[in-house]
């Protein structure tokens, strides 16, 4: 009996050694676990390993998203035009600064091309700013300036202004320099503009305002004294426009009053007026002809947004409530956008058309040419060059 005592004794003994052993090795384990990873371990569980499952799925479906998107911004991109035209193979790796944009060469591309209506819209945004678009054949270019001490700096908004982005060095300097090597030999009172085919359609420069406006106005003004000196600039005489080389418009922030209060004999910056508001309380339309607030004497465009644009006639079996006189200021505020703007002796332009889809922006252009706007507003240069003859006309 003693012996069998003594045999169970063993065993268990045997047992409880195990039993330390195996949590001798479990803590040595969990502390090795700890120095590592500084935490404790806890025990898988089914619904753990479901969650991570799901979670790890989640992350791998997210990141296939994201690879999407940029495969199809790739792919959209491969449709983009290539920068292989005349153009772009001419005026290759130049930038505004560089010497050889004055050679005979380039300069003879830019005098030789084409005409057409089209507005270069925030054309300091542009590789080459100025040249590519008169090089694409623009007849406007567009520069926002806001006044810094004494100086226009030109960019969309006031952060990251440059104090050699000016308006001078920009635009003023380069077009009176152009101007100029196409006026030489000429007469007094005749001019050539920039365009061969065409030397007598002016380039309009439209500056828009982004800083108070009289300050900012008054310092354009004064900048442009040496193109005035030149008379290279359109001006309203007192009874008519005169029109020559270069055109200059105002718009955002600059006042109607400063433009108003320059010398109306002598009058060489124009309003952009508000197409969807050119009727004024100093409209008399019963008179012939009619006198308009919004005339050639103070303005030269006629612009609005896309969202705006009043496009068409009202329908043809439109009626008016019964015992209504229809007067001609109500049969002009009935007209389209561009008619009104015709009437004033104005250009129309519609801004911020739409860019995409292409379908879309292809639909806005053919309206807007179909219905003989004034001119085209654009952002992509390779595509004015590419449809120029089709333009032509407009």
């Amino acid at each position: 009996m003693q012996s069998s005592s003594s045999s169970d004794t063993s065993d268990d003994q045997t047992v409880n050694n195990g039993d330390i052993e195996r949590n001798t090795l479990a803590d040595n384990s969990k502390h090795s676990y700890l120095a590592v990873f500084r935490r404790i371990p806890v025990p898988l569980h089914r619904e753990r390993v479901g969650t991570q499952v799901l979670r790890t799925i989640a992350f791998l479906a997210i990141v296939l998203c994201i690879f999407q998107y940029f495969w199809i911004q790739h792919i959209n991109n491969g449709l983009s035009r290539v920068s292989n035209g005349p153009f772009d193979v001419v005026f290759w790796k130049l930038n505004r600064q560089s010497p050889e944009i004055w050679d005979d060469e380039r300069q003879a591309f830019i005098h030789d091309a084409i005409p057409v209506p089209v507005h270069s819209h925030n054309d300091y945004s542009r590789g080459i700013p100025l040249f590519e678009a008169l090089g694409s054949g623009c007849i406007s270019v567009e520069a926002d300036i806001h006044l810094r001490g004494s100086d226009l700096l030109v960019g969309h908004t006031s952060k990251g202004l440059k104090s050699d982005s000016n308006l001078r060095s920009m635009y003023l300097a380069p077009l009176q320099r152009m101007i100029q090597l196409r006026n030489k030999g000429t007469y007094e009172e005749e001019w050539r503009g920039i365009f061969r085919s065409s030397p007598h359609q002016t380039v309009v420069l439209l500056v828009d305002v982004k800083t108070s406006g009289p300050e900012t106005f008054a310092e354009l003004h004064a900048q442009l004294q040496p193109l005035r000196d030149l008379d290279f600039l359109t001006y309203w005489n007192g009874t008519e426009r005169i029109i020559r080389p270069l055109t200059v418009v105002a718009s955002g922030n600059a006042p109607f009053e400063s433009i108003l209060a320059l010398d109306s004999a002598h009058r060489d910056i124009f309003w952009d007026a508000k197409l969807e508001n050119l009727f004024t309380l100093n409209d008399d339309l019963d008179v012939d002809p009619p006198i308009y607030g919004f005339n050639q004497s103070n303005s030269y465009f006629a612009s609005t947004r896309w969202t705006n644009a009043r496009l068409f006639v009202p329908p043809l079996n439109y009626t008016y409530p019964e015992g209504t006189k229809i007067n001609a200021y109500m049969k002009d505020m009935a007209l389209p956008h561009i008619e009104q703007a015709k009437a004033r002796g104005l250009i129309s332009r519609f801004w911020d058309t739409p860019e995409g889809p292409p379908n879309l922006r292809e639909i806005a252009w053919r309206v807007l040419i179909k219905l003989k706007t004034g001119i085209l507003n654009m952002d992509d240069m390779g595509t004015v060059r590419a449809r120029a003859s089709g333009w032509g006309s407009l």
